[in-house]
């Protein structure tokens, strides 16, 4: 603030606590920390999170009444129920949520126009999709990336995890209208959280986690992006997702049907967690496990979520946040070792972070050879052409201890010794 006699002092007269928040060391920039004033003011109720009012809003944006059925309501009332009572929201915690959550609302009830008008689409066959999983830092976005040069593979961009309908189209894929429109979106999020960029860059028109299709189910623990939605999540761990890879699978199939190849590389550390059900969706998918180092990956998911958690809450605690995401790291680790014992090892793929950072292609190659894909000498160039221009650290560098949330060493090696001992060639 300025110093004292300015206009940004005398609204502070008006908004107790303004002071505070205008300071320059508090997270976002000046205008959302106005509005986060504004918020304590007046209560942040008035950015309404009912979800009655926002399916009826997502109508009338979208035109459309025809949801298929209306299983998702129990997810959604769930989910807006944790974050208007538990999570802790601040003002643009509750805005970001509500356009997150209507922006999903109306892609549910675009999809459901686009499956009655073109029923054709459920017939498309998801033929040997490889899904690469690992947790954060382990290399998967990288691998991810590579592979998606190669023309053979079918990726998702990060457009289309945003905008899935209407189905795109070979002709207008590249030059898509829902792609600077992702981009706007994307140059807002660098706006209000600078740092989330160095931590995971989004590109509108590179490949992405599919976490964005599987959040279109309104079942994903992607939603702690915005802050702790504790009895949400506890509702998700008995929830064995078999529904939510069912609709995930038929936007998948939405999204092949308009713009086919041979197979699909996908990506996300959130298929851990149901990855029985994924397994079950799809019979015939390989699976690519990215390892790296417990200590070197557990901090890093905490880095992130505390980058938006101070966005979203005025009361992030990032020193609590690592032990209760340590235990579910390390549960997914679990799950993932017992689904393998369980399903036997042909079905899975084990990728070194080491070997990957040190001769990506070769690993690309490797992989390509396990699974029996071709890789063409164009697939080839091309992923060598896209790591000369993609350096490591291009949007700044992710820092970020154990310590800083309230984690060390030891503690990390005893919650994953068994994954370390299981994958100990790897790490």
């Amino acid at each position: 603030m300025s110093d004292g006699n300015g206009p940004l002092s005398g609204l502070a007269r008006k908004l107790p606590g303004l002071s505070s928040l205008l300071d320059a060391d508090a997270p976002g920039p000046l205008p959302i920390r106005m509005l986060n004033a504004a918020g304590h003011r007046l209560g942040n109720s008035w950015i309404g999170l009912d979800p009655d009012d926002m399916v009826t809003r997502a109508e009338r944006a979208t035109r459309l009444s025809d949801w298929g059925d209306d299983k998702f309501r129990d997810a959604l009332d769930r989910l807006l129920e944790s974050a208007r009572s538990e999570a802790n929201l601040n003002a643009m915690g509750r805005l970001m949520i509500r356009n997150y959550v209507g922006r999903i609302l109306e892609n549910r009830l675009k999809v459901e126009r686009d499956l009655k008008a073109h029923p054709s689409i459920l017939s498309e066959e998801i033929r040997r999709p490889v899904f690469i999983v690992g947790l954060p830092r382990t290399g998967s976005t990288l691998l991810q990336r590579l592979l998606a040069r190669d023309p053979a593979v079918r990726s998702l961009q990060t457009w289309e995890t945003m905008y899935p309908s209407p189905p795109p189209e070979p002709s207008t894929y590249d030059c898509d209208p829902r792609i600077p429109l992702t981009d706007k979106r994307l140059k807002m999020l660098d706006w209000l959280a600078p740092g989330f960029a160095a931590a995971h860059e989004l590109v509108a028109g590179e490949p992405e986690e599919c976490v964005g299709l599987l959040q279109t189910s309104l079942k994903s623990y992607c939603f702690d992006l915005f802050g702790d939605f504790a009895s949400y999540r506890s509702w998700l761990d008995e929830d064995d997702q078999r529904a939510t890879y069912a609709y995930y699978r038929k936007l998948l199939q939405l999204l092949q049907w308009g713009y086919p190849k041979d197979h699909w590389v996908l990506k996300s550390p959130f298929h851990l967690w149901g990855l029985d059900a994924l397994l079950e969706t799809f019979p015939d998918a390989i699976i690519v496990q990215t390892h790296r180092e417990p200590v070197q990956v557990a901090p890093s998911l905490c880095s992130l979520l505390s980058v938006t958690h101070r966005l979203c809450s005025d009361s992030a605690q990032p020193e609590a946040m690592g032990p209760i995401w340590l235990e579910r790291l390390a549960a997914a680790m679990d799950t993932v070792m017992n689904a393998r014992e369980r399903v036997g090892e042909d079905r899975f793929v084990d990728i070194s972070y080491r070997r990957l950072a040190a001769n990506p292609v070769k690993v690309a190659s490797e992989l390509n050879d396990r699974c029996g894909f071709a890789l063409s000498s164009t697939a080839v160039t091309a992923m060598r052409a896209w790591l000369g221009s993609n350096q490591q650290h291009k949007r700044g560098v992710h820092h970020y201890t154990l310590e800083s949330f309230g984690l060390d060493a030891r503690r990390v090696n005893q919650a994953f010794a068994r994954y370390r001992k299981r994958f100990a060639d790897y790490l």
